[in-house]
């Protein structure tokens, strides 16, 4: 069964009934599915693109059985969901790609206006959280599609900015002020940050649980090969993320980890335990995932 890559729209998603999985087609994301899209690892699937907001929709409403989605997605629906073990998007430090730009102070924001990517949910609550606990400051959030060149609104001094957009904007030096969400975070709690994991739908699971052991086996095979080739894989995308080949491969290397090790838990428990606090989730009382297979 051959790969298709790129397929978008409800129309797409209904030409057959391999395995529909998604894909955010940033930088973030090539390790986990390299391999798999250049035929070295097997998965016979379809991938689906679409940013981190689009496919939390497309699985929640089962146009999707599996997919990468944002670590607040699971938390919202734990009835949905079912984690793949060993697999996220987090970091333990600085991640560079998940950054809030100002033109002010962070602790001058209150009584401004910024602008909160809507591509994004997990870092749309990080960064309420981290101005609210870090700088005691709550200004008037709004959120949208930034302007790809960045040329702000003249009553809004900030934006929040996630993926290749966010990794290019910190390189052009606009801002005086960049506040890394996982390093603050980091500052904050001395845990990981877990922005994204890897969900199946129950339903899905339930009905195919070899094929979706399958598919985990064969993101997790990906994810190794990958990460022992970061080199092959920052000098074939930097063109397309717009950043040195060098500052591709520095990214994957030194800011991400791809992990969910019971210390990412730990962080990504902390960081829903406080939204709850905030009264804005009700946390899941555990973590549920697909049964184990020794992978």
């Amino acid at each position: 069964m051959r790969l298709e890559v790129g397929l978008q729209g409800e129309a797409a998603l209904k030409v057959d009934r391999r395995p529909r999985v998604g894909r955010v087609r940033y930088l973030n994301c090539e390790p986990v599915y390299y391999a798999i899209e250049q035929g070295i690892v097997k998965a016979p699937c379809e991938i689906v693109d679409g940013t981190p907001t689009e496919l939390n929709k497309l699985l929640r409403e089962g146009k999707l059985d599996l997919s990468v989605i944002s670590a607040l997605e699971y938390a919202r629906h734990p009835d949905l969901y079912l984690l793949l073990p060993d697999l996220a998007i987090a970091c333990d430090g600085p991640v560079e790609s998940v950054l809030f730009l100002s033109l002010v102070p962070f602790q001058a924001l209150a009584g401004t206006k910024v602008l909160l990517t809507t591509t994004s949910l997990t870092s749309r609550a990080l960064i309420r959280l981290l101005l609210d606990k870090r700088y005691r400051v709550t200004p008037t959030f709004i959120e949208g599609i930034p302007p790809s060149h960045l040329e702000l609104s003249p009553e809004t001094v900030g934006v929040l900015l996630i993926g290749d957009e966010a990794l290019k904007a910190k390189a052009s030096k606009a801002f005086p002020y960049i506040l890394d969400l996982g390093a603050c975070w980091k500052e904050l709690t001395d845990l990981p940050c877990v922005f994204a994991v890897w969900a199946v739908r129950r339903e899905f699971y339930a009905a195919n649980p070899e094929e979706t052991h399958r598919l985990h086996r064969a993101l997790l095979a990906s994810k190794a090969w990958s990460l022992d080739n970061l080199e092959r894989i920052a000098k074939e995308v930097h063109g397309r993320v717009g950043l040195t080949e060098r500052a591709c491969l520095d990214y994957l290397r030194k800011r991400l980890s791809f992990d969910l090790s019971p210390r990412h838990l730990e962080g990504l428990r902390r960081f829903l335990q406080m939204l709850e606090a905030a009264g804005e989730l009700k946390t899941p009382k555990d973590f549920s995932f697909i049964e184990s297979q020794g992978v």
